[in-house]
């Protein structure tokens, strides 16, 4: 799970909606507080592994896939990290 503390899948169309610059309280629509999904994740009966280094990842995904039983793997990513478009 990409952990982003917001939905910025969705950024590049509250930009043009807000001309490239949104305020902050359009910025409130597309993100939410700091969340711990691996928790949530544990809570529910599940294996919940939380990254926060790229290092880390490997290692948690190897104890996932021998984990044998539902995982979540909540990986902290930087909310202004964008992918590139694959249409312009």
């Amino acid at each position: 799970m990409n952990n982003n503390s917001g939905g910025n899948q969705s950024k590049r169309g509250f930009d043009r909606a807000y001309g490239g610059k949104q305020t902050e309280q359009a910025r409130e629509l597309w993100t939410y507080t700091q969340v711990n999904f691996a928790k949530i994740a544990e809570d529910m009966g599940a294996l919940g592994l939380r990254v926060e280094q790229p290092a880390d990842f490997a290692p948690a995904l190897a104890k996932a896939l021998a984990a044998n039983r539902p995982v979540v793997i909540d990986v902290v990513t930087d909310i202004d990290a964008l992918a590139p478009t694959a249409v312009t």
